[in-house]
């Protein structure tokens, strides 16, 4: 019997050698621990990130999925009042009739294993109507530090998004 532990042992402790390096605890990828529900930091818009692509051609990117206020108030105006929220500061006038609720906001990024971030990504701001460049890294399961920047990520500012589980926020 002693030898049979021993053994079965043995053979789990070999299947965890040859196992890919690539794949984490609970089964994902480094690169895949980006995916999910992200709350930005001022708490009114959800992001889901995504990969998108296969391989070397594997990028992430994000859409708008919940806005805490995702149509126009009778504030804004009655003939605004109760439509969807369009990316009215769009520096392209062209875009400036899509709403902003399920817009790519996020896109382009690529993992880097070697400083475990995801870099080469824009992200739009939709309070005025700029694209920057921007990199990504975790600073724990369930806080993703995103930097927009131009030129040089020195020349950028850092924002917080907090994990939540769905395209819902959570109570409170």
């Amino acid at each position: 019997m002693r030898t049979r532990g021993w053994f079965a042992a043995g053979l789990v402790a070999a299947a965890l050698a040859v196992m890919p390096t690539h794949v984490a605890a609970g089964g994902a990828a480094p690169a895949d621990r980006i995916l999910g529900y992200w709350l930005v930091d001022t708490r009114d818009a959800i992001v889901q990130i995504q990969a998108a692509g296969s391989g070397a051609a594997r990028r992430y990117e994000g859409r708008l999925v919940w806005l805490k206020q995702s149509r126009y108030s009778e504030e804004d105006g009655a003939d605004l009042a109760g439509k969807l929220i369009l990316d009215s500061n769009n520096s392209d006038p062209g875009l400036r009739d899509r709403p902003l609720l399920g817009l790519k906001m996020l896109w382009g990024l690529r993992y880097d294993a070697d400083d475990r971030q995801w870099h080469a990504g824009r992200i739009y701001n939709s309070d005025n109507g700029h694209t920057y460049q921007c990199l990504v890294w975790l600073k724990d399961a369930k806080h993703l530090v995103l930097r927009g920047y131009v030129g040089m990520p020195v020349f950028g500012g850092s924002t917080t998004w907090t994990r939540v589980h769905g395209p819902q926020p959570p109570p409170g």
